[in-house]
């Protein structure tokens, strides 16, 4: 950004000359509250203190304290996340605790937990306002027995716990990992819900892929009935299953320049997506499904490359 500035000043200071210094000083002033306008914005911190269902209705959690602003149904639909807050404390500032009036079935209320966000695949606890280079979500973990700790727990010998919705990694040298993808909402009405109250989509922010690199979708809630993750996109009513790597106009990036995939084919063979840019990366990846599973919209946004 400071380049790109330095070089909007040379062109200004060859157009406007000598004589027009005081005017290209004030321009210049413009631009740069602009820059940090736009650095402000895209830095926001959001607070998502979380809804539940009592009965037939849909209870919202709240956050009371200053320095937060909540967001109105448009602005929390533009960011595709439901009962959101901005937080506006400095960094450093201690977070506010939000409120909930929600009950286990004994009667005992849930209470909070902490902050969370997944930070290279890693879920992280916040007590004060931390310092990000991106727009940035934090969760509130709600338990109603807060004898479980903050931090994972080993489980027992044969006990195996699956998220909900990952990835498995294949590098080059034949490794894999498992990168877990966390659920959102998307303003696109014919989405799939994944088992969720409105349309959804499952995604990450923070994934580092090198050449050679691909991955296998797996999610929960396209198979109705069934709560294990399972690979996506699923067949359809022909056994067929459909991959679309998106592009956005607004942001001129095409998902086709990071990724590859078989965009179409049967059942009987693995949707595998390939990372083919040369060189290594960390992106944002943003997934969706429908036509009851089997297509599958996968959008990747780079984030700093090699």
């Amino acid at each position: 950004m400071k380049k790109i500035l330095a070089l909007i000043l040379v062109n200004l200071l060859l157009i406007i000359g000598a004589g027009g210094t005081v005017a290209a000083v004030a321009l210049t002033d413009n631009l740069l509250e602009q820059t940090l306008q736009t650095q402000a914005a895209e830095n926001k911190i959001y607070l998502v203190p979380g809804v539940y269902k009592s009965g037939d209705n849909k209870k919202l959690n709240t956050i009371t304290a200053s320095g937060v602003k909540k967001l109105d149904d448009a602005e929390c639909e533009a960011i595709y996340t439901e009962n959101a807050y901005v937080c506006t404390k400095a960094v450093g500032e201690k977070l506010p605790t939000p409120r909930s009036t929600r009950k286990d079935k004994n009667g005992e209320p849930y209470r909070f937990n902490g902050w969370w966000a997944i930070v290279e695949g890693t879920v992280t606890y916040y007590q004060t306002v931390p310092s990000m280079t991106e727009q940035t979500f934090l969760y509130a973990d709600w338990r109603a027995d807060l004898s479980q700790r903050k931090d994972p727990v080993i489980p027992d010998i044969g006990e195996k716990v699956e998220p909900n919705h990952y990835i498995i990694v294949k590098h080059a040298d034949g490794t894999e990992d498992k990168v877990t993808l966390i659920r959102g909402y998307t303003n696109l009405s014919n989405a799939e819900t994944l088992g969720y109250a409105r349309p959804a989509e499952i995604k990450i922010e923070g994934l580092e892929l090198k050449p050679g690199d691909s991955f296998i979708v797996y999610t929960t809630g396209l198979n109705k009935g069934s709560d294990k993750a399972e690979i996506a996109p699923v067949g359809g009513s022909n056994q067929m299953w459909n991959i679309d790597l998106e592009a956005s106009g607004e942001k001129i990036n095409d998902t086709k320049t990071y990724l590859s995939a078989n965009t179409s084919a049967y059942y009987t063979v693995d949707p595998v997506i390939t990372y083919i840019y040369e060189t290594a990366g960390t992106y944002s990846l943003y997934i969706k499904f429908f036509s009851g599973g089997s297509k599958m919209a996968v959008y990747m946004e780079p984030l700093g490359l090699v």
